[in-house]
Formats: structure tokens, C-alpha cells, sequence
């Protein structure tokens, strides 16, 4: 089945990376903001979707609420995940359907990862750790053991989070910061230790 990467910004590059590494053909972009081609491959407009069913998309949003109403749009389209190779997956952890996994990205046993959640490069999901729908672990963003991430969540790029806390649903947590509590629902926390802002 032909495969079309939605958003020809920079994680459908980092896509579109991850797929050639793995031997995986893309057909191209779907991109409302782009005409023409984009790193030697097509990009379409959205219409073009209304004439074309047998096909898979792979939504590459970094938003996760965008990202959510993007894939509710298209509910009578298939979902691909894409995974680097460098990836490092425990055979015992769960991955959703539309999920990407960057280069270096490790998910450990007994891990559960929602659908269409983004683990970026070099991000850690340790053990028993629950991530999910439309989440975003940013690069170098590590969950220690036990941690539960809610839906549409964002870790920020190499922030920690300490074992056995809980990440509610829409949370944001800044960049570099240090979890050492709960986040509630919707809440932005930021610094070491993170605190709500």
C-alpha cells in the first residue's frame, strides 16, 4: 500500500528520514502550506485526499492537539507507524497504531505508547510506563520507571521525569526541567524542581 507522510515541515523530514532508513517508499507530502516538491518528493494538497482512499498516511505534526484533530478528520483512512531502526524496542512494550519512534529512542518492557504519539530522538520510556494517545516525548526526554503520561501530553527536549509520577492529561513540561510531583491536567510546569507556571 502507498504511503503519504501529512506535513511537510520538520518532523515529515525527520519521517521521511526514519522511513528511507528503514527501505520504506513514501509517495510524498500532504501539505496545505506547500505547492511543489519537497526533498525530491511531491507534496499534494489536502483536496487531494477526497479522490484517494487506498493509502496510508503518517501524521507528522509535532502539535499534539493539531495533530489529534487532523487524524479525526481523516477517520476513513488507514494509519502507519514508522520507527527508526536505531530505535531500541522491548519485545514486551505496546506501540499504537500512527506512532513514531525516532533514531535512539528506547521503550522498555512492559511499556505501553499510545496511538499517534511522537518518542523523538534519543527519548526514554523506561519500564512500565504508560504514554498516551497524541503525546509528544521531545529528544533526550527520559520517563523514569512506572511513569503515566496522559493524553496529549508534551515532555519537553531532555527533561526528566522521576519514577512512578503522573503526567495528566495535556500537561506541558518545559524543556530541561526536572519532575519530582504530579502534573495535573492541562498544567505547564517548568524548572529544577519543575513547578507550575
Amino acid at each position: 500500500m502507498k504511503c503519504y507522510i501529512y506535513g511537510a515541515g520538520g518532523h515529515g523530514k525527520v519521517v521521511w528520514d526514519a522511513m528511507k532508513k528503514s527501505n520504506l517508499a513514501c509517495e510524498g507530502f500532504i501539505d496545505d502550506r506547500r505547492s511543489g516538491q519537497w526533498i525530491d518528493l511531491p507534496i499534494f494538497t489536502t483536496s487531494f485526499l477526497n479522490d484517494i482512499s487506498d493509502i496510508e498516511l503518517h501524521i507528522a505534526i509535532g502539535d499534539c492537539i493539531i495533530r489529534k484533530e487532523i487524524v479525526k478528520s481523516l477517520l476513513n483512512f488507514k494509519f502507519t507507524s514508522i520507527y527508526h531502526p536505531d530505535a531500541i524496542i522491548s519485545s514486551r512494550a505496546e506501540i499504537k497504531n500512527g506512532t513514531f519512534l525516532g533514531a535512539g529512542s528506547i521503550v522498555g518492557p512492559d511499556t505501553k505508547v499510545g496511538k499517534h504519539s511522537i518518542v523523538n530522538h534519543h527519548a526514554v520510556i523506561d519500564h512500565d510506563c504508560s504514554v498516551g494517545d497524541f503525546c509528544h516525548i521531545a529528544p533526550h526526554a527520559s520517563l523514569g520507571g512506572g511513569v503515566k503520561v496522559g493524553h496529549g501530553a508534551l515532555i519537553g527536549a531532555g527533561a526528566i521525569v522521576l519514577p512512578g509520577l503522573t503526567i495528566a492529561d495535556y500537561a506541558i513540561v518545559g524543556a530541561g526541567s526536572i519532575v519530582t510531583n504530579d502534573v495535573a491536567s492541562g498544567a505547564t510546569v517548568l524548572g529544577n524542581p519543575a513547578r507550575a507556571i
